[in-house]
């Protein structure tokens, strides 16, 4: 449930300031020097891209961990500019639009060990890199082993704390997987530490029902000055979601939003008034289906709850860290912590 590190580039210094940070956290990951070097290219590129085609942008970063116990780092690269008009053209090495070797994009591309990217004409871009500390152990395919959800996240701080008041943790099991999203009340260091101990409730009881996570988050938040938490479960897998009549299920206290994405259906999911730790005195689940493909987002309410992902054609189908990003990017209010999180059963989309 690691925070994000921001990094605004909007002058070549950042790009270098960005590189330190950076790698930094490789180093402290275990990357070795060459995978550390490809990967200060890696950020040297997309600052640079920032710079060159929309002016200005942020880096958003954060360490990944998969199921064979890689450590990676993910790089969000997000933009209000232009746009890209041809995708595909611009990983051709040589391809540019402003006046530069071209090369930048195919960089990213070869140097990396995972890259999605969405952009539209006047819509601005956004891309996700992932580097590892090393190559996947190769593996024989196994048919029992467990469906994974694919998920993304912004969480980031107020702009002027450096600790952020929300927080996230999520969980797979038997049940299907588990998402927990909390904001402390307040910002600072004190509302980090009510988030962040809600969000440790669902380490140890990620496969209980969601309104006994809710009473034991509530006596865990007790000695807290208390935050809004919300808790959702999906299905697993896309493939048997209409089949079994897969359902979404949500509850929720304080101002947590989360609703179920599609193209054709927008369902919000209620929350009770309240505040986890200090008088959250009603629980309850809802319930609504979830159609194969749907997105599941959850919100703090840093970000603003009059989004349609239907005005940015083709995102839904990319990695849901993008959806994150670009709903952090146009919807942030600007004024509080933000968390979004963003999940889609396996085998959807």
């Amino acid at each position: 449930m690691a925070a994000q590190q921001r990094h605004e580039i909007a002058e070549a210094t950042q790009i270098a300031s960005a590189r330190r940070s950076i790698g930094e956290l490789a180093r402290g990951l275990g990357f070795n020097e060459t995978i550390a070097g490809e990967l200060a290219i890696v950020v040297t590129e997309c600052g640079t891209n920032l710079l060159k085609h929309a002016g200005s942008g942020e880096l958003l970063v954060r360490p990944l961990m998969d199921a064979g116990e890689r450590y990676g780092i993910e790089i969000l690269c997000v933009d209000s500019g232009p746009g890209i008009h041809d995708l595909y053209r611009c990983f051709e090495d040589g391809y540019t639009t402003a006046g530069s070797p071209g090369n930048g994009m195919g960089a990213i591309r070869r140097l990396s060990g995972e890259l999605d990217i969405w952009s539209m004409p006047q819509q601005g871009t956004v891309m996700r890199v992932v580097c590892w500390n090393r190559a996947a152990a190769p593996v024989a395919a196994d048919p029992a082993a467990p469906a994974r959800v694919t998920y993304g996240v912004v969480n980031l701080p107020l702009r002027t704390e450096t600790v952020s008041g929300d927080a996230w943790s999520c969980s797979a099991g038997d049940n299907g997987f588990t998402v927990l999203v909390a904001d402390g009340l307040g910002h600072g260091p004190l509302a980090n530490v009510a988030a962040v101990e809600a969000a440790r409730v669902l380490g140890s009881h990620g496969d209980a029902p969601l309104e006994r996570i809710m009473e034991i988050a509530n006596e865990a938040l007790r000695p807290t000055r208390g935050a809004a938490v919300g808790i959702a479960r999906m299905p697993t897998l896309a493939s048997t979601a209409s089949a079994s009549g897969a359902k979404v299920a949500f509850t929720g206290i304080g101002n947590i939003a989360a609703s179920v994405w599609t193209e054709s259906s927008h369902r919000h999911l209620v929350s009770h008034s309240g505040i986890v730790g200090h008088g959250a005195r009603r629980v309850q689940q809802f319930d609504v289906p979830y159609p194969p493909s749907a997105l599941v987002v959850l919100h703090s309410d840093g970000i603003g709850s009059r989004w349609d992902l239907a005005r940015y054609p083709g995102l839904s189908a990319r990695h849901p860290a993008l959806v994150a990003a670009v709903l952090y990017r146009d919807f942030s209010r600007g004024r509080d912590d933000v968390t979004v999180f963003v999940a889609r059963a396996a085998g959807g989309a």
